[in-house]
């Protein structure tokens, strides 16, 4: 063999090395570059592992649904391996996350306390829904609010007749315990859905305004009452976590969990308020419920927290554990 294709031949076999030693994990989000999650979660999360890891474990993020279009089926891509790690809510898979989900409902955790913290706090109550993949991170947004498209919402009875697109199943008897139509959707079809009249508003968190649009086709925020707040999360594929290495675990260990997820926290609390102050300084209305008002919104809901949690027990599920749990 010549000296050149010795040499060649050399220079092969260590780029193919040095591609079975490089992992490179895809990160699949439904939102785009300019999404708060994005900037301030994925793309540092992806810098701080390649920098831990040496550049040997790196991360590819898929932004836009570019391993699927729409966020509902981004569980089934982390189960089915479409992506090693997926940006996700459990409220469109609410029948797997159940006990997750129970986070949402008025009065299961107290006023002021820090959902996100409660979670993490009592996060192995969680290990059996969550058994199918890795939980990288779990965090809720800011408080959801009314978003309505023309109708004004200042009393309980405003809302008869009126349909809200809800992200999850514990949402929508939120808005039916209030006597609204639940219409479940990804928040991705909102926009359209306001703005053609197939729903009159949503039930969400502020942040939507500005990394979703719908401040264009909102003209009224309602607040004042105790609503709810989505879930979020950040799953791993199994197999691709049980493929690293022990000392790779460790370091992706260390970059998500509890902290990355209290990140996530105050990433979309600030976005939400932001977000909320774009819209109002643009000529948005926001509407502050009266006490008497506030009173009859919370009154309606009181009892849903109780119902659930028994729904769930005879299901099984110990939701009053885990109801006390998130309580303490």
């Amino acid at each position: 063999m010549s000296v050149t294709k010795t040499v060649l031949s050399s220079v092969a076999a260590l780029v193919v090395t040095a591609m079975a030693q490089a992992d490179e994990l895809k990160l699949a989000h439904f939102a785009s570059t300019k999404y708060h999650l994005h900037v301030e979660m994925f793309v540092p999360l992806a810098e701080k592992l390649a920098e831990a890891t040496g550049g040997e474990t790196t991360i590819r993020i898929y932004p836009g649904g570019e391993l699927g279009a729409g966020p509902v089926k981004q569980y089934d891509r982390v189960i089915d391996g479409v992506a090693d790690i997926v940006y996700a809510l459990p409220g469109y898979t609410a029948s797997q996350f159940k006990k997750s989900l129970l986070v949402e409902i008025p009065g299961i955790v107290k006023a002021g306390t820090n959902k996100t913290e409660a979670l993490w706090s009592n996060i192995e109550m969680l290990d059996e829904e969550f058994r199918r993949t890795k939980l990288l991170g779990l965090w809720t947004a800011g408080n959801a609010v009314l978003l309505t498209a023309e109708k004004r919402i200042e009393k309980l009875s405003d809302l008869e007749g009126l349909k809200f697109r809800v992200p999850s199943k514990n949402t929508g008897r939120l808005i039916e315990a209030w006597g609204a139509t639940a219409v479940s959707m990804p928040i991705t079809q909102v926009y359209q859905s306001m703005e053609t009249g197939v729903v009159d508003g949503t039930l969400v968190d502020t942040s939507v305004l500005t990394s979703f649009k719908l401040g264009e086709v909102t003209k009224y925020v309602t607040v004042g009452m105790n609503a709810t707040n989505s879930v979020f999360m950040l799953l791993m594929n199994r197999d691709s976590w049980d493929s690293l290495d022990g000392a790779t675990q460790d370091k992706l260990t260390e970059l998500t969990g509890a902290a990355m997820s209290e990140g996530g926290r105050i990433t979309m609390t600030n976005a939400s308020d932001k977000a909320l102050d774009k819209w109002l300084a643009e000529g948005g209305e926001l509407i502050e419920l009266s006490p008497e008002a506030a009173a009859e919104f919370n009154a309606a809901s009181d009892n849903l927290a109780a119902t659930v949690i028994v729904e769930l027990d005879g299901e099984g599920i110990d939701a009053s554990g885990w109801a006390a749990a998130l309580r303490n």
